[in-house]
């Protein structure tokens, strides 16, 4: 009888054993699933292509009135003003680029 226990608590450890094994390879491949997903931060995905959108349309959305007031400006009132604001914050030193275009201008 208790040969026979002994038999059956044998046979039952087995079973466990397996299991183990089984659960150890699911929890295995899917740890590396799991790896790979904590890698792809998906929240700060989301909440820097987020940032990108609204400030993207905050900006738009700021520069409307501006547009709009400019749009009836005859160009050469507009290439004054860009003169102008060129010259006094001396923006166009910064970059080789930039004083060349503002030659160009000065030259129209």
């Amino acid at each position: 009888m208790m040969m026979k226990r002994i038999g059956e608590l044998e046979h039952i450890m087995e079973n466990l054993i397996q299991e183990n094994k089984r659960l150890k390879q699911w929890l295995d491949s899917h740890g590396a699933r799991l790896y790979t997903l904590e890698q792809l931060d998906i929240p700060h995905q989301v909440s820097k292509a987020v940032d990108e959108v609204v400030t993207d349309a905050v900006d738009w959305a700021m520069q409307a009135p501006l547009r709009n007031r400019f749009r009836d400006l005859p160009e050469a009132d507009m290439k004054e003003i860009l003169h102008q604001r060129i010259w006094e914050t001396n923006s166009y030193k910064s970059h080789e680029d930039h004083m060349q275009l503002y030659e160009a201008l000065e030259k129209l």
